[in-house]
């Protein structure tokens, strides 16, 4: 009886990352994930199911390394116009070190660059929702201690921030220059002033 393969999932969570990144869902073929994971085709459908539920793990491992983490995480007496300066940094400097234009895995799948499922739409939605319950939790903090303009409406402002850091990844992966992104995001923090 052959001894099963050991593996590290997060390590070939990690490789079949980078293929959906650099590929997309639909480019993405059995046989390129089988190469970069090390796994064969039998270990990998074992081990991930389908390749819908292999990416669907991936965009789980890729949402806990979102730039909306330290957001997450902030205390409750942090600078929320701090946090969300630091969100757009994150932006775009990710994008400056991104030599291959893959833009934002999320961004891509949201804006229809890769094939969908409806697992997908939903699970793209479904991050939104809490993107946007995140953004207006802050901006409401934000505005209880004066960080933030509190002329805007929170919900109004979040869905506003949101709407500018995807176009802000849809033109990085355009290989819009570091200075136009960078303007991008000056200009989408002065909102939380006026």
């Amino acid at each position: 009886m052959a001894r099963p393969q050991a593996f590290e999932r997060s390590e070939v969570l990690s490789s079949a990352l980078q293929v959906f990144w650099q590929k997309g869902y639909d480019g993405a073929s059995v046989q390129d994930l089988v190469d970069a994971t090390g796994l064969n085709r039998g270990s990998l459908y074992n081990s991930f199911g389908d390749k819908a539920e292999l990416f669907g793990e991936v965009m789980e491992l890729y949402k806990s390394q979102s730039p909306t983490k330290p957001m997450v995480m902030a205390p409750d007496d942090a600078d929320v116009s701090l946090l969300f300066a630091n969100f757009f940094q994150k932006l775009v400097d990710r994008a400056d070190s991104d030599i291959d234009h893959k833009g934002c895995l999320f961004t891509n799948t949201a804006a229809g660059f890769y094939g969908c499922s409806d697992e997908m739409t939903q699970w793209v939605c479904e991050t939104l929702e809490s993107m946007e319950a995140l953004f207006v939790r802050l901006i409401e903090r934000g505005q209880e201690f004066d960080d933030i303009s509190s002329a805007a409406e929170p919900v109004k402002l979040a869905r506003f921030l949101i709407a500018a850091a995807q176009g802000l990844n849809v033109m990085a992966r355009t290989g819009a220059d570091t200075h136009m992104l960078q303007d991008i995001a000056d200009q989408t923090l002065e909102a939380l002033n006026t």
